[in-house]
């Protein structure tokens, strides 16, 4: 809906005591009555988040929040007001500043909503010096807060008195609104979800980043639920595409109304996770009445959903009135956030706002009270750059392999600026590139590099006659990189010709199986023996048997057949210059006779199945032979490759 010669458009929300005239001045302004429910409108109070828009005298649009001000309907009044550019704190001519007025403005401080008009409604039913009266009122309440000098405008929505004054108000102040992020992944809070008859479910909310189009694909997060933009509706108007920030209808495709509700968000796939747990600074409020505690249980507020959880504080017992702390929210059911998200917090009974903060990390794990590094590293998120932030990711999964988009939506980046991100860390050295587009941390991967030397080293020491080391047992003992980051690793340091293949496994340059004459006497017995045996060889246990029955006689074994010595066959070992024999009488038989069996190779080497079968099934397996129902082609000699 923006264009480049148009000013941005903005989300403005009301605040204010009930029955203080928030509903009748949104209509004064827009025409639009926002008590959409028939028992707001028979009662004249407003239980539920209502609507509307204003086109402002510049251009740009306002899409409008309209709150309950009863204390019975505060969660309602809080799932409309994150997401909020600027707010209208409504405050009564004939009562002033009332108990919900200063809750609302505790709410708005916590949430970091600073731009704002103080409109004074009713102004027709009092006479000039109650005016100035409530105006003082209105000044105690706001001194010391971000919005003591907030504009402040006397309006009758009766007679329309002072409306062009707070139109003009409202300019000035939505010049100054920070603009939303269009670029990044598109992110909706839902607050309201129904069916429309024709089609289908649709979801209503605050669009606050990002752009939305027909067709595209979105997730429904937590739920984890895909869908699709079947329809979108922006201030009365069908469109086909729409950007932050603004409200916005959805009809979205192969969803009931029962899969999708209050406090959802709409989300590009996959750019998001869902998390039980967030890291955060917490702040009470000065009219928090009393302490909060170690894992006091409360009602969390964060976009348009109401969680329940405990406040683990990590660097005090309690927090004071006033005071502030980094804390852990323990969620009883998967918030999806982002860091920079602000929150609410309600005490759990009676409820009412205590405070809340801004989230450090969405996605942490479990912390221990107290613990130093933990303190320390939320203190760098706190204060830090994209650069920290970016590096703190990379680190909080062991030699974590990403990419750009990987990177956005980590950090909820637009991929331009993520690919900025990318190429300054890899610039400073701070990342490596596995492959194309494909990063590991510098000192995680070079770390990498000397743990597999050293596994090597460590593994050859205490197993001097294997020629190398399994993959497999290596991978285990670096602790279980990912397949492709080991890979890597493994290809620097055979290119550096520091570590070396072996059909088993790898090796360190340089490493040699060392071996005792009196074990090297053992293992050319034991090899004369399988040879003299033929085709009928012995069991690999009189074989171990034979070299020792120690711990040592598998390495021995193993070395033999790495060596070229002996094959083993099943469970049998074989002399390999038998098992080339073997091969020739077969490429004959085949020769003369064409397809054979068992029952042929049994004969022809006066034998039986005992041996034959194993031996026609390693060849068959080393593709010597080839299995045809119960007979066999010859395809190529045992060097053939």
């Amino acid at each position: 809906m923006n264009t480049p010669s148009q000013p941005p458009n903005l989300i403005l929300g009301t605040a204010g005591h009930v029955d203080h005239g928030k509903t009748a001045l949104i209509e004064r302004l827009t025409g639009i009555n926002a008590d959409r429910l028939q028992e707001e409108r028979d009662r004249g109070l407003t239980i539920d988040l209502g609507f509307a828009w204003l086109r402002l005298p510049s251009g740009a649009w306002a899409g409008i929040v309209d709150v309950p001000g009863h204390e019975r309907f505060v969660k309602n009044m809080l799932a409309g007001a994150t997401g909020i550019d600027l707010f209208l704190l409504v405050v009564a001519a004939d009562e002033g500043v009332m108990p919900q007025t200063r809750e609302h403005l505790t709410i708005l401080r916590v949430l970091e909503i600073d731009a704002g008009i103080v409109v004074i409604t009713k102004s027709d039913l009092v006479e000039p010096e109650m005016l100035e009266l409530v105006k003082e009122d209105i000044a105690e309440a706001l001194r010391g807060t971000v919005f003591e000098n907030a504009p402040r405008v006397a309006v009758s929505s009766k007679t329309g008195a002072g409306i062009e004054e707070l139109l003009g108000k409202l300019e000035e102040v939505a010049a100054k609104v920070r603009p939303h992020d269009i670029a990044g992944p598109v992110r909706m809070q839902i607050d309201r979800s129904f069916t429309v008859k024709g089609f289908g479910t649709v979801v209503t909310g605050s669009l606050i980043r990002g752009r939305l189009a027909l067709d595209q694909e979105l997730e429904v997060a937590p739920r984890g639920l895909r869908t699709r933009v079947r329809g979108l509706e922006v201030y009365g108007e069908h469109v086909q595409e729409v950007v932050a920030p603004c409200r916005v209808g959805v009809n979205v495709a192969s969803l009931s109304r029962e899969e999708v509700a209050r406090g959802d968000q709409l989300i590009a796939p996959g750019s998001m996770s869902p998390s039980w747990m967030l890291d955060v600074r917490v702040r009470l409020s000065a009219e928090a009445q009393r302490p909060l505690v170690y894992r006091e249980r409360v009602h969390v507020h964060h976009g348009a959903a109401e969680l329940l959880g405990r406040v683990v504080l990590l660097d005090a017992e309690q927090l004071l009135p006033g005071e502030e702390g980094l804390a852990q929210l323990r969620l009883e059911a998967p918030a999806v956030a982002a860091t920079g998200d602000h929150f609410v917090l309600r005490r759990y009974s009676p409820p009412y706002a205590i405070g809340g903060g801004v989230i450090l990390d969405p996605r942490p794990t479990r912390h221990r009270r107290r613990e130093e590094g933990t303190i320390e590293r939320l203190l760098t998120l706190e204060s830090g750059t994209s650069a920290d932030h970016a590096r703190d990711w990379i680190h909080s999964e062991a030699l974590r392999v990403f990419g750009v988009r990987d990177l956005a939506s980590g950090l909820q980046l637009d991929p331009a600026e993520a690919q900025q991100l990318v190429e300054a860390l890899q610039e400073s050295g701070a990342v490596s590139e596995l492959a194309p587009g494909r990063f590991v941390d510098s000192e995680e991967a070079d770390g990498l590099l000397q743990a597999i030397q050293e596994a090597l080293a460590e593994y050859h020491a205490a197993n001097p006659l294997r020629a190398s080391m399994p993959l497999h047992h290596l991978q285990r003992t670096v602790g279980n990189p990912a397949p492709e980051v080991m890979q890597w690793a493994l290809g620097v340091l055979k290119k550096g010709e520091l570590i070396v293949a072996e059909p088993g496994g790898w090796r360190n340059q340089g490493h040699e199986p060392r071996i005792e004459e009196s074990q090297r006497a053992l293992l050319r017995a034991a090899i004369a023996e399988a040879e003299a045996a033929a085709k009928a060889p012995p069991m690999q246990e009189q074989v171990l048997a034979r070299l020792g029955g120690t711990a040592n006689s598998r390495a021995l074994l193993e070395l033999a057949v790495s060596e070229g010595d002996v094959v083993l066959v099943g469970d049998f070992v074989m002399g390999r210059r038998a098992l080339e024999q073997a091969v020739e009488e077969l490429a004959e038989l085949y020769r003369r006779s064409g397809a054979f069996g068992v029952s042929e190779v049994r004969d022809l080497w006066g034998s039986s199945r005992k041996y034959v079968v194993p031996i026609l099934e390693h060849l068959d397996g080393s593709g010597v032979t080839r299995r045809e129902g119960d007979r066999r082609h010859f395809v190529r000699s045992l060097a053939a490759k």
